[in-house]
């Protein structure tokens, strides 16, 4: 019957100590300013809606028109191993660079302002999504 009651104490202490740790690390980092989060174009509504386009992002590639949503993946090191899970119309998919998307459509390459495909001979892209802002307690990890 002693032993349990002293393995809950030592089990307790352990926890507030890591908790006050962890309390004292947060307040001995300067706080990150937030970034603005910035929000996908709606789709515009109307006849002539398919015929309006993205302006084209630095480097000359144009944002891609295909239905494409980024849902998640992992990221490598270096950046062009990461895997990337795609939602392409109906379909979901996972990609590493070189692998096709559909008929006609190569994931070309992985970097750090998107995704790049060839779309039957025409490069474009898919930038990143935008992170969250983080407000409360920072993410570990």
């Amino acid at each position: 019957m002693s032993l349990r009651p002293r393995l809950t104490s030592v089990v307790l202490l352990t926890l507030a100590g890591w908790l006050a740790a962890q309390c004292l690390l947060q307040l001995s980092r300067e706080p990150q300013p937030v970034t603005a989060v910035r929000q996908s174009p709606s789709e515009l509504p109307g006849l002539l809606a398919g015929h309006w386009h993205a302006p084209a992002e630095q480097g000359g590639i144009p944002l891609t028109r295909l239905p494409l949503q980024y849902l998640g993946g992992l990221k490598a090191e270096p950046l062009s191993a990461s895997v990337v899970v795609l939602r392409f119309g109906q379909q979901v998919r996972t990609l590493g660079r070189g692998q096709r998307l559909a008929p006609g459509i190569v994931l070309q390459a992985i970097d750090a302002d998107g995704l790049i495909f060839d779309n039957q001979g025409r490069r474009e892209r898919l930038p990143w999504p935008p992170r969250p802002a983080v407000t409360g307690f920072k993410r570990q990890g």
